[in-house]
């Protein structure tokens, strides 16, 4: 089985991170760093070989999500939360920029595993998820692309529906290309012509 990176990074190196990073370590999780939040972190020092991270924040502050979600963002991975602040605005702004698991007021060594566990899990349904809507999208605009370079090649070569659809269709397979990509040649070409 796959040993999971942790990224830890905490308000203040205190009892309270020991005890977690403690806990972390005793249920098979490998720290790879600990960071404070307070100082600067650098964003591009953040690994992708991350596979997840856990902060733990007396208070939650916008800008501590401010860096959590640039350090995720080209490098996405779950993210838990472990936290004093119940409010609800701290957990809305954790939400929106993507925390799978915000636990307020502590954590026990027993915990950690499954919160991890069903942190991962969220966050690959998510992704997804996020996959399956992206190409549904994809799709989509591909099929408004072709109507519309089928329309263009009806008009200009005096082709019908099926025989202008055939037509994008063979070029696709010729060139390698998707059919969305040919139908975007062939409305760029007919821009630059009109």
């Amino acid at each position: 089985m796959e040993t999971t990176k942790v990224l830890l990074i905490v308000d203040s190196h205190d009892d309270n991170s020991i005890e977690l990073q403690e806990a972390l370590s005793n249920n098979n999780f490998l720290i790879i760093d600990v960071l404070n939040i307070k100082n600067d972190i650098n964003i591009n020092s953040f690994s992708n070989d991350i596979s997840v991270l856990v902060c733990q924040f007396r208070r939650v502050k916008t800008a501590y999500l401010d860096t959590i979600a640039s350090l995720v963002h080209n490098n996405p991975c779950p993210i838990i939360l472990f936290t004093r602040d119940d409010s609800s605005d701290a957990i809305e702004q954790s939400v929106k920029i993507g925390v799978n698991a915000y636990i307020v007021d502590g954590f026990n060594s027993e915990r950690i595993k499954p919160i991890i566990e069903v942190a991962i899990s969220r966050f690959k349904s998510y992704q997804k998820m996020a996959g399956e809507l992206q190409k549904t999208r994809q799709q989509l605009e591909d099929r408004k692309l072709i109507d519309r370079a089928k329309g263009i090649l009806m008009k200009s070569k005096k082709m019908d529906e099926q025989q202008a659809y055939k037509t994008i269709q063979k070029m696709a397979m010729d060139k390698s290309k998707s059919m969305g990509d040919i139908a975007r040649s062939i409305i760029d070409v007919m821009e630059i012509m009109d």
